[in-house]
């Protein structure tokens, strides 16, 4: 029996010294309250414009070369635009494309050289090929890295048909239209 009220008291003793050992008598607690999550903003637009009106070249014969103007491809954000834009562009991608060419082929047969420029003495040349070949031209590369809002970069493209295409009496008074689309990305 002595055994027993000695193996009890143990038990007691042991579970006493374990419920102190853990047992807080002071407590204390900070709170960091109002967490926000948000994603950012990029908005690219042409001219200030989300879409504008393109280039209408008048008619030209083969290895006529038509420039068109120059556009500003815009982050729009703040310092110098009020728009949304808070994201830099790390990419600036150009495709052309929602093309009518009358069934004339001149999509696939019509050259274009691209050049961008952003204050420079001299213009950075993105492409040069044909025209259904632009796609996903990048026209921040290689010399830039980002757009970042606020900021422009200028576009020019001159076109024309090569003489070296043989099928030129089939596309005599032909027509083509095209669209051309940039695309900011983040990454």
């Amino acid at each position: 029996m002595l055994k027993i009220i000695k193996s009890l008291f143990v038990i007691v003793a042991v579970s006493a010294v374990a419920a102190g050992a853990t047992g807080a008598y002071f407590t204390d607690s900070a709170t960091i309250a109002g967490n926000t999550f948000s994603t950012g903003v990029l908005e690219i637009r042409v001219n200030g414009e989300p879409s504008i009106i393109g280039a209408n070249f008048s008619p030209m014969a083969p290895d006529q070369i038509g420039d068109s103007p120059e556009y500003d491809i815009n982050n729009y954000g703040a310092p110098s635009f009020a728009g949304p834009s808070n994201l830099s562009a790390k990419r600036l991608l150009l495709t052309a494309g929602n093309h009518n060419d009358d069934g004339s082929g001149l999509w696939g047969a019509v050259r274009v050289k691209i050049e961008v420029n952003r204050g420079w003495d001299t213009w950075q040349e993105a492409f040069n090929g044909r025209l259904a070949d632009v796609r996903y031209i990048d026209l921040l590369s290689p010399r830039w890295t980002e757009l970042a809002p606020g900021d422009s970069e200028r576009i020019r493209y001159q076109i024309w048909l090569p003489n070296s295409d043989y099928s030129q009496e089939s596309r005599m008074g032909k027509t083509l239209t095209w669209d051309f689309v940039v695309e900011g990305r983040t990454n």
